[in-house]
């Protein structure tokens, strides 16, 4: 999982994720009607195109619908993010070349309260994405056993809210401290 760097600023989530994959490989996983289903979940409408929109089911009848605003092949896409019983929020994918693959920055905006339970999720979905564009999709059944394992993890290294606007979970600057017995 090359999570590089995962942080909060206000309501905002911010991700940068390292794929051994080319640019325009991640760009179909994030546009592509099938890729998106191994790791978002299933596309009821899915036009990927500036003015287009996407939704999808999530299951248990929750769904996400999506606003294209900008898309930018192979580079950058907005949209919109609303999902059941949260506030509207907006989705940048930006996607630089890197050696070897790409970097992805994503982020997460206008989260307001949502912003801290986020990452877990996000961080699942990007190791499903990963998966399904080195045409290795992980099983479904097995997403929220790898989520709760995730949040586990996250919510230990969390910092407790100490009234600051930006909180570095993690970072590949900063490796994780060495494992004590």
């Amino acid at each position: 999982m090359p999570l590089e760097s995962i942080s909060t600023h206000e309501d905002s989530l911010l991700i940068g994720w390292s794929f051994p994959s080319p640019t325009r490989d991640l760009w179909d996983g994030l546009t592509d009607r099938t890729l998106l289903s191994q790791w978002l979940g299933q596309p009821i409408e899915c036009d990927m195109r500036a003015g287009g929109r996407l939704v999808v089911e999530h299951g248990e009848g929750y769904a996400s619908h999506s606003d294209i605003m900008e898309a930018d092949p192979p580079h950058r896409l907005a949209m919109t993010w609303n999902f059941p019983d949260e506030p509207e929020s907006r989705l940048l994918f930006e996607l630089h070349p890197s050696d070897p693959g790409t970097r992805l920055e994503l982020t997460h905006q206008d989260l307001g309260s949502f912003v801290g339970s986020y990452g877990p999720g996000w961080i699942t979905h990007l190791t499903y994405l990963e998966a399904a564009i080195s045409g290795t999709p992980l099983v479904t059944a097995q997403f929220w056993q790898l989520h709760a394992t995730v949040e586990a993890l996250y919510n230990d290294r969390r910092p407790a809210a100490t009234g600051t606007t930006h909180a570095t979970v993690y970072s590949a600057a900063a490796p994780l401290p060495p494992l004590t017995r």
